[in-house]
This record gives C-alpha cells, sequence and structure tokens, in this order.
C-alpha cells in the first residue's frame, strides 16, 4: 500500500538526483505525482535538490487556488494539473531547464532521435509555443499537448518529462538530455 510520506520520499530523491546529474539550477523546475485524486508537488522558491518531505505540497486534483498554502506549490502547478487532468493514465511530471534539452527548447527544434540507437527508449517529444513560465495559457497549451506526448520542450523556458512512473520519468529526463548533448556535440566534429 502506497503511503504518503513514500510519495514524498520519491519527490525528494527525484529532487536530489536531478541536481546530482546538473538538471536543475537554483529554485527552478518543479516535480509531481499524483497520488488519488491529489497532486503532491514542490515548493515555490525552493532549490529541489535540496526539499525536505514536509515541503512538499498536497493540492486537490480540481483546486482552482493556491494562495492559501504554506509553503506555496510551485508557480507551475496548474500546469501539471492541466497534463493529469488530460492524461489520467500520468502519474509523475518533471519540468526541468536542463543545459542541453534547454537549448533546444529555446530554438523550438527537436534533437535528432536517430543519432543514438537508445532514443527508441524514449517517448515522442513536441514543441510547446513561447509562453509565460506560471501562465494559465502555457498550462492550457501543455495539457492540449500533452494527449500525445510525454515529452515537451517549452519554447525558450526548458522542458516537462511525463510518465506512469517517477522511475521511468527520471529516466527519460536524463536520456533525453544526453541525446540533446549528442545532438550538439556531433555539430561540432
Amino acid at each position: 500500500m502506497v503511503k504518503e510520506k513514500d510519495i514524498r520520499a520519491e519527490i525528494v530523491y527525484a529532487g536530489k538526483r536531478l541536481k546530482e546529474e546538473g538538471l536543475i539550477t537554483s529554485t527552478d523546475g518543479n516535480i509531481s505525482i499524483r497520488f488519488n485524486n491529489h497532486i503532491f508537488i514542490t515548493p515555490s522558491g525552493y532549490a529541489k535538490g535540496e526539499v525536505s518531505e514536509d515541503d512538499i505540497v498536497k493540492i486537490n486534483l480540481d483546486a482552482k487556488k493556491t494562495e492559501n498554502f504554506t509553503p506555496k506549490p510551485s508557480m507551475e502547478f496548474f500546469m501539471h494539473q492541466s497534463i493529469y487532468k488530460r492524461r489520467p493514465d500520468i502519474e509523475a511530471i518533471i519540468h526541468t531547464h536542463a543545459p542541453f534539452s534547454t537549448s533546444f527548447a529555446v530554438k523550438g527544434i527537436i534533437p535528432d532521435y536517430s543519432l543514438l540507437l537508445e532514443s527508441e527508449l524514449l517517448p515522442g517529444a513536441a514543441v510547446v509555443g513561447e509562453f509565460k513560465p506560471g501562465s494559465m495559457e502555457l498550462a492550457r497549451e501543455a495539457g492540449k499537448i500533452s494527449g500525445n506526448h510525454d515529452i515537451m520542450l517549452l519554447k525558450k523556458h526548458g522542458i516537462i518529462v511525463l510518465g506512469k512512473e517517477m522511475k521511468k520519468v527520471l529516466e527519460s529526463t536524463e536520456r533525453f538530455e544526453f541525446l540533446c548533448k549528442i545532438n550538439i556535440y556531433s555539430r561540432l566534429l
């Protein structure tokens, strides 16, 4: 039986792993898990590699407001909510500003999957247009595009990776970053 403590611990572990791998910096990015009718999400303004289980914010999946929470949930809560509502099969989301994948997001282009055989393990990716971080426009568009894609490059912003379990989402986040790195390095040769 899954316990809330386990969910919180999974998010804390993901934050530490992303920090160790250089996929998040400062207070950027956010991590969430859906469980039953709730979203457990990293808090706004906290370094994701340093959050504790007590810092993770639990919010009802149908919440309309986030102002009354301490700590405040990520400003991208509504983006996570929109994706979860569109995709009932998804239980974990990671949003990072990882340097190589964000370079592709800045340009609004998908890396060449054919450069690495291991890319067959990655889900397909799509580009989401340029929207202000935390905006309802971004939330709506990410929710819409998530209907067909488990990786989304947010133009001039970062990436979102989603999946059925946090372990797979972490693996896809790392693998996609590596694919982007190989794309950039191979162009230099």
